[in-house]
């Protein structure tokens, strides 16, 4: 396969998009620092998070109307002026405007990444290089927190963002070099669709913000109802506007093919399960294990690293062994692996920890190639930046979707716990630890029920065709 610049480009963007994860060690310091209260920290997520999301599908169409690399570029200085005021906010409001516009252009960045990725590339080696880029946002991930933990023991809170600065000087440099800049060759002329862009940005926006608020403001209370209406009412319109637009933004004949919608929400429901690990993983290494913040980065970074090595692997795999049968055998070793992983407690042996997190890591590195494979090739080429938003966005849509449910879950039990046991401190170890394990077991019944979802799916044979042998 050979390296072009445009793949080195996409490749060095899907590494910072993991390297976000640097800010979260960061929370207690910016809490600190804004004198803001710990409720209020969860808006540094949510700014983000939704922003690019609703983002993702409209940034990779606009890659397809007027360049990807020129969309690229864009983003790429965007994020680094975002990182810049991130880091010199002199409030916590202006800190949030910083956090949107950061979101903004890392849906540039990441809507138009896998669409570079495999347009630089002939078909037949499309999964060996998405393989590729998905390994680098894996390593992304894995660093992202032992690198903030480090500089945190140097430099305040702005280092977490302050170091990214250079890094987009490189990658600016790499884009301008490899000619992102310039105007395509051949230019596609169709026109946006403005209407369909704004009902779906609309729709997906309320939907995440309320699955991300309604523990809060409870999920049967007047907002919650509200907005979740209007969310349904946002999608409702879009879907009809879609069926009628002549160029519309998501092609809705793509779910009739075979494999298609049902490779989209494994994608939702893989990416939902993992997050159990994200979220409750820290309290479990840090508050009852005992280990130190960058100990228990360093071992929360054990998944993120099996999952880059299962992705570079799995991508020289597909041709031999088929994208269903990887896509199985990741979600069966993601969903083994979260329930062991939740039998861990104070008295689990290190081995044992590790051991489970390598398999939930590996078995996501094998289902997202063969996924993002499929859903790209399904698309023609002149679509690919409208197919490469579309994996983003069913794998953030799955991330916040997951959020909300394992923090539902979590509060439900350990306060009943805690009521029942009449503990005083509702995260305990004799109330969290139980309340952990039910949790994250749930989230490994989640990626076995995708697993069980994949019976029956038949992953088109002209489609298989076309992406693993070359015309």
């Amino acid at each position: 396969m050979k390296i072009s610049g445009p793949f080195i480009v996409a490749c060095l963007a899907g590494l910072l998009s993991g390297l976000d994860t640097s800010v979260n060690i960061a929370f207690p310091a910016i809490t600190a620092a804004f004198e803001i209260d710990v409720s209020q920290i969860q808006w540094v997520v949510v700014s983000f998070v939704l922003t690019y999301s609703v983002l993702l599908l409209p940034a990779g169409r606009l890659g397809d109307r007027v360049g990807h690399g020129r969309i690229m570029v864009i983003g790429i200085i965007v994020q680094g002026l975002a990182f810049v005021w991130c880091s010199v906010a002199p409030s916590f409001a202006l800190f949030l405007l910083a956090r949107v516009s950061q979101g903004a252009s890392m849906a540039l960045i990441l809507g138009t990444a896998p669409a570079l990725v495999t347009l630089s590339v002939p078909e037949r080696h499309q999964p060996r290089a998405l393989g590729v880029f998905a390994m680098t946002t894996a390593v992304g991930l894995a660093a992202g927190a032992p690198v903030g933990g480090l500089l945190l023991q140097v430099w305040d809170w702005q280092s977490v963002y302050a170091f990214r600065v250079p890094y987009m000087g490189v990658l600016m440099v790499a884009a301008l070099l490899s000619g992102l800049h310039k105007k395509p060759e051949t230019k596609n002329k169709q026109p946006l669709d403005l209407l369909g862009a704004a009902t779906f940005a609309l729709g997906l926006g309320l939907t995440l913000f309320v699955a991300s608020r309604g523990l809060a403001w409870g999920w049967m209370s007047p907002t919650t109802v509200v907005l979740g209406l209007v969310a349904m009412a946002a999608l409702v319109v879009f879907y009809r506007v879609e069926k009628q637009a002549r160029l519309p933004l998501v092609d809705m004949s793509l779910f009739r093919k075979p494999g298609f919608g049902r490779a989209n929400l494994l994608n939702a429901l893989a990416n939902a399960s993992m997050f159990s690990i994200w979220f409750l993983g820290p309290y479990l290494l840090v508050d009852i294990r005992g280990h130190g913040p960058i100990t228990g980065g360093l071992i929360l970074g054990i998944a993120p690293t099996s999952t880059a090595l299962a992705a570079w692997l799995t991508g020289r795999m597909i041709e031999r062994l088929g994208l269903l049968r990887l896509t199985r055998l990741g979600l069966a070793c993601q969903g083994v692996g979260l329930v062991l992983f939740s039998q861990i407690d104070s008295n689990s042996t290190m081995p044992s920890l590790v051991g489970a997190l390598c398999l939930v890591g590996i078995g996501l590195g094998s289902f997202q190639v063969p996924n993002m494979s499929f859903v790209m090739a399904s698309l023609p080429r002149s679509q690919q930046g409208v197919a490469g938003g579309m994996t983003q966005m069913m794998r953030t849509a799955g991330l916040v979707g997951g959020l909300a449910v394992w923090n539902t879950a979590f509060v439900a039990l350990r306060d009943r716990r805690s009521r029942s046991l009449g503990a005083e401190e509702v995260m305990a170890p004799e109330v969290f630890v139980p309340t952990f394990s039910q949790v994250v077991g749930m989230s490994g019944g989640l990626a076995i029920l995708a697993l069980i979802l994949t019976i029956g799916v038949k992953f088109d044979d002209q489609l298989t065709s076309e992406l693993l042998d070359e015309k």
